[in-house]
């Protein structure tokens, strides 16, 4: 533990200087966009650690709520933090309430599954983020520790997403929230959380979404797009790391057809709610989320996307250490205020 700490302050103190300084290691530029310096040494200094895909998933889980320590925000103090458990197909599924709300008013919330591959990640994961962009925004945030792989594969995320959405919907106000002012959204795996709500809510005739948020999102398990390849090691998000979530989560490939599962199986996008969306400049993902976008923009569904050039896949968790993804999370935060707005 006081390893930990001093890696972690060693950590900050390299990333607090300037840019200036920081830029003596070099620079990494790819499809004409510059590497934040501040990502490229906290990349330099993630290389003393194992990579996640040589561990089993109890330790890789471990790895990455260590990493991210190093880089995160400070704790955000709210009025109201809660933790609870609603009912799924499975086991309870346990959910993290964030608010700003000081009255008794039924307020807008959303709903946001984490980042992970289907494998990583939880709440303790996202909680500075989140606290975060709940203060920020001040709209309730509520979290879902939804199911993961290996041991529970698919479609436990999804089942898990989509029975959080219904009760929130069901049975949010006596928690506080409007359940006619839901939206959803996610990081990476969450972002295909998130899209799958909406396809499954239109073929059971439930309420679709207000909005969508999604950051960075893994909507592709069949195809791996260039981007895949012209990025597929040095950005924290590996090739082989997308692989070993791909068969830790979902080990069936026929199970990569489904349209949960990867987006670009349906057929017609025209149910989308509105959309938001974040991509890196140097994140493996990048390509598939344009081509979403695109179809999204074929299929007139109301959209805004946003690329962060210089930043990698997983800036959500290093808003303390990087000035450029701190602002990633303040875009994310008028978003969500414009979401619950109507702008």
């Amino acid at each position: 533990m006081l390893w930990q700490k001093f890696e972690t302050l060693a950590a900050r103190a390299l990333l607090s200087l300037p840019n200036s300084v920081l830029s003596i290691f070099g620079k990494d530029i790819k499809r004409g966009r510059t590497l934040d310096p501040k990502v490229r040494t906290a990349l330099i200094l993630a290389k003393i650690k194992p990579k996640p895909e040589n561990l089993p998933p109890p330790k890789a889980r471990e790895l990455f709520k260590n990493i991210m320590g190093f880089f995160d925000l400070e704790k955000e103090e709210l009025p109201r933090v809660e933790n609870f458990s609603v009912p799924g197909t499975g086991p309870r599924i346990k959910v993290r309430l964030y608010s700003s709300n000081v009255t008794k008013d039924l307020e807008p919330c959303l709903l946001y599954f984490h980042g992970g591959g289907f494998v990583i990640g939880d709440l303790e994961s996202h909680d500075l983020p989140l606290r975060y962009l709940a203060k920020t925004s001040g709209r309730a945030i509520l979290a879902v520790d939804y199911r993961l792989g290996p041991e529970h594969s698919y479609p436990s995320s999804w089942e898990d997403a989509y029975s959080a959405y219904k009760w929130v919907k069901e049975n949010g106000k006596s928690f506080g929230i409007d359940p006619k002012r839901i939206a959803v959204g996610g990081d990476s795996a969450g972002g295909n959380l998130a899209i799958s709500i909406s396809t499954r809510a239109k073929k059971e005739k439930l309420t679709l979404p207000q909005f969508q948020i999604l950051i960075y999102p893994w909507i592709d398990l069949i195809q791996e797009r260039k981007s895949v390849e012209e990025f597929a090691s040095g950005y924290a998000l590996t090739r082989d790391l997308l692989r070993y979530f791909k068969y830790h989560s979902v080990p069936n490939s026929k199970d990569w057809k489904d349209s949960r599962v990867t987006t670009f199986q349906q057929t017609n996008f025209s149910h989308t709610p509105k959309t938001y969306m974040l991509i890196a400049g140097f994140d493996p993902l990048q390509d598939e989320a344009f081509a979403y976008a695109d179809l999204l923009q074929k299929s007139k569904v109301k959209l805004e996307v946003k690329t962060y050039e210089a930043l990698i896949h997983g800036f959500f968790n290093l808003g303390g250490s990087v000035p450029e993804a701190k602002n990633a999370l303040d875009q994310i935060a008028r978003w969500i205020q414009a979401g619950f707005s109507g702008k």
